[in-house]
């Protein structure tokens, strides 16, 4: 029962804070009333409109499965890549600091047929030039001078998140570049679990499979290179463009300004050090060009229509397929 629990645990934290963000973060009970009857307003279409976009997240990021895996010469089917994009989207946003978004899809590639080593790459691969696109674009943002100011108090725990990445990324890039070193250094771990031979023969094999499949990046040339950015654009793309349909409807002073503060945005949900601060940031974000309440609104649809369907999606589809038991039991 332990992983229920604890996945219980996660689900019930992320609720609960991400309860007290929107409350701490609440306008005035009228603003929000005045907001949600322009909601109403905007009809069906604009409603269907919405949950278009919300698909397009999903199938942009089965797309970076598909990309990545060609990358390395790894066929990944689209069952596959829809099974890895529910799971991984369902145990990253519920996990601390998401950490456990990766092994999830990196279990559900293995389960459809996908190598280890190279399921092993693929999430790995995608998750480091994912969050090397996203926060370097991020960051040039900041530094033109787009975005809100940065509290002091938020500085250590994005720089933590930050340092994190590049200790992942930088594994990465060691692995590439000098695969014999790497190679070494396993053949020296496996040495010391050699009083175990059945995980040792394992564990070897498999990171030596996981080096010879990063290399692969290296020697992809540049139009694997572009492919694996194209990936990327689209799929940020996707969520930048659901906020600012969002912001459009509910008549944004500057879709243009918009833009720039979607893509910082959607870095600060990836590094926020808790669930909750990425609503309770709403009017910080986009209350210049929505107004505070409108601006409140519009995060809690966008989060609605990513991260808490995304969670929704893999509570009910995981299950169904059989996923989740074996999800809990790997990462317990």
């Amino acid at each position: 029962m332990r992983p229920w629990l604890r996945f219980g645990g996660m689900l019930a934290g992320f609720a609960g804070l991400t309860m007290l963000g929107a409350i701490w973060a609440a306008p005035p009970t009228g603003a929000i009333t005045r907001s949600l009857r322009e909601l109403a307003a905007l009809g069906p279409a604009a409603l269907a409109v919405l949950g278009v976009l919300a698909i397009a997240v999903v199938v942009a990021e089965m797309l970076r499965f598909f990309v990545i895996g060609r990358a390395l010469g790894v066929r990944v089917s689209a069952r596959a890549a829809l099974d890895a994009t529910i799971a991984n989207n369902l145990m990253t946003w519920i996990s601390p600091g998401g950490l456990l978004g990766e092994p999830a899809a990196v279990y559900v590639l293995g389960r459809r047929g996908v190598a280890w080593d190279a399921a092993l790459v693929i999430c790995f691969g995608k998750f480091a030039t994912s969050f090397a696109f996203i926060m370097g674009l991020a960051c040039v943002l900041l530094a033109l001078g787009f975005g809100p100011h940065v509290a002091t108090w938020a500085i250590a725990p994005i720089a933590a998140t930050v340092a994190l990445g590049v200790v992942l990324i930088g594994t990465l890039v060691v692995g590439a570049v000098w695969p014999a070193a790497a190679h070494r250094r396993i053949d020296a771990i496996a040495a010391r679990l050699a009083r175990w031979p059945r995980a040792s023969r394992a564990i070897a094999s498999s990171a030596r499979g996981a080096i010879d499949r990063l290399a692969a990046f290296g020697r992809g040339g540049a139009p694997g290179r572009l492919a694996i950015l194209a990936s990327h654009l689209i799929y940020y793309g996707a969520y930048v463009g659901l906020l600012v349909a969002l912001a459009a409807m509910f008549d944004a002073r500057s879709l243009a300004a918009i833009i720039p503060l979607a893509v910082i945005y959607q870095g600060f949900t990836y590094i926020a050090p808790a669930p909750g601060i990425p609503e309770a940031g709403a009017a910080a974000f986009f209350g210049g060009v929505l107004g505070d309440a409108d601006a409140f609104v519009v995060v809690l649809l966008f989060r609605a229509l990513t991260a808490y369907f995304q969670i929704a999606l893999g509570l009910v589809y995981l299950p169904l397929v059989g996923a989740l038991r074996g999800i809990l039991a790997r990462e317990s």
